[in-house]
């Protein structure tokens, strides 16, 4: 069970996580480099001749517009699997109580037992004393009294035999219940069992097994899986679908090699005179023209957060995605899908065939049990009515103790099959009504 509910869970994740892929992603990324020689400045796209540091950021989300249904299909398919194992696990559950009702009636029917046995150890007990007597009077042989004797010790036997086979039955009980064996356990006794006329007469194996299919969570479990699996063909078989996507992002960066002009340095600067000769177009004569020009002026790299600022950019756009060549995957991958799905409705099948098979025993079993119940109850009654009139007989000397005990040995065996005969009935009885959907329940209406 515990398993089971893992499942559920794990499905229950899957079903978030398939949800969540319809939501847009946000990422964030940045590095940090330094170029060394001749090469591409990434801040300004151009080649540089020098030692440059450069940190560039990005800010991108990407968001499905468009997936062939894939992402619709695979919420619905973990939508089912949540459901599927859902009703695995109330299967599971359903399945389990027919385990602690097998062991719960194991320990009634040996509690029973133990009853029968000390009461006929107490009536064999009863009948020593008295036969002590009718050997003092000289109406008994010892013979009679060692016939007595060995009764007696037999039902002493079957006591501590029962009793040890009730204190199994309790460790097994507690086995399945995951209880301490050290654990105090004493089960409840029903005070009253259904007749077996009542139960067996309007039993119709068409009825009960229409019954078990609409109350057997394993029936609606298997459907459901089957359902989930013929999506699973789909969403293999549409990776061939177009994919269009939505992305936009937010970039900026900073570059050592970004000078800030604004800012020249003159401090170690050389002047150089320029001599620029001429003549004038219109009068044709030489013209001279003397000019300083400043050289080796420096200039600051512009401040890092204030590149930051200035080189933010925007980007948007929108991707399409069109598988041409899978290298047949589409294809294999839906071929394996639906042999997953023949695979799986074949288990249904064959589920439903088992169920079948063990309602038309159980019935037959709950028949057999109710007959055998009567003819056991019939025989024990018989035998309870000789007992009564042997005892006479054997006061008044007319039958020994051979022939006495014979007939209480007989009435003491059809005592322990009237014991089983009771709970075998009782348990193929709740077996019908488990298929039955039925609540496992031992109280008589």
């Amino acid at each position: 069970m515990r398993r089971a509910n893992f499942e559920i869970e794990k499905n229950k994740v899957i079903r978030q996580k398939e949800a969540a892929e319809r939501q847009p992603n946000l990422d964030f990324a940045t590095n940090l480099g330094l170029n060394l020689g001749r090469a591409l400045d990434p801040s300004t796209s151009n080649f540089e001749t020098s030692t440059i540091l450069y940190n560039n950021f990005a800010l991108e989300s990407n968001y499905t517009l468009y997936d062939g249904g894939q992402t619709r299909k695979r919420i619905k398919k973990s939508e089912l699997d949540i459901k599927a194992a859902q009703a695995d696990a109330e299967q599971l559950s359903k399945d389990i109580s027919l385990e602690v009702l097998r062991a719960y009636l194991r320990i009634l029917m040996a509690e029973e037992n133990l009853e029968n046995v000390k009461k006929n150890l107490a009536q064999t007990e009863s009948w020593f004393q008295q036969t002590q007597r009718l050997v003092n009077g000289g109406l008994r042989s010892n013979a009679d009294l060692r016939e007595i004797e060995i009764q007696k010790a037999r039902d002493e036997q079957r006591i501590i035999e029962t009793q040890n086979f009730i204190d199994q039955s309790y460790v097994a009980l507690k086995l399945i219940l995951e209880i301490d064996p050290s654990l105090s356990l004493k089960v409840e006794k029903p005070k009253k069992i259904s007749e077996p006329s009542k139960v067996v007469k309007n039993l119709s194996f068409k009825e009960v097994y229409a019954k078990a299919l609409k109350s057997q969570p394993g029936v609606e479990g298997g459907e459901l899986q089957l359902e989930s699996l013929q999506i699973a063909e789909k969403i293999a078989r549409g990776t061939k679908a177009p994919y269009v996507s939505l992305f936009g992002g937010i970039y900026t960066n900073f570059s050592s090699s970004i000078e800030d002009f604004d800012k020249p340095n003159f401090s170690d600067t050389t002047q150089v005179l320029e001599v620029q000769n001429w003549i004038d177009a219109e009068t044709l004569e030489p013209l001279t023209l003397n000019r300083k020009r400043i050289e080796d002026i420096k200039y600051p790299t512009v401040n890092y957060f204030k590149q930051l600022g200035n080189n933010i950019g925007l980007g948007v756009g929108v991707s399409l995605t069109l598988p041409i060549l899978d290298r047949k995957a589409s294809q294999l991958n839906g071929e394996l899908a639906r042999i997953n799905y023949l695979q799986k409705q074949e288990d249904n099948l064959q589920f439903k065939q088992k169920l079948r098979t063990e309602i038309q025993n159980s019935i037959a079993d709950v028949k057999a049990a109710a007959a055998k119940l009567q003819a056991v109850e019939k025989t024990y009654t018989l035998l309870e009515a000789q007992i009564v009139s042997m005892k006479n007989r054997f006061n008044q000397g007319n039958v020994n103790a051979f022939e006495y005990k014979t007939t209480i040995n007989e009435r003491d065996t059809a005592e322990i099959q009237l014991v089983i005969a009771k709970y075998e009935f009782l348990l193929k009885k709740m077996v019908v009504e488990f298929y039955e959907g039925k609540k496992l329940s031992l109280r008589s209406n």
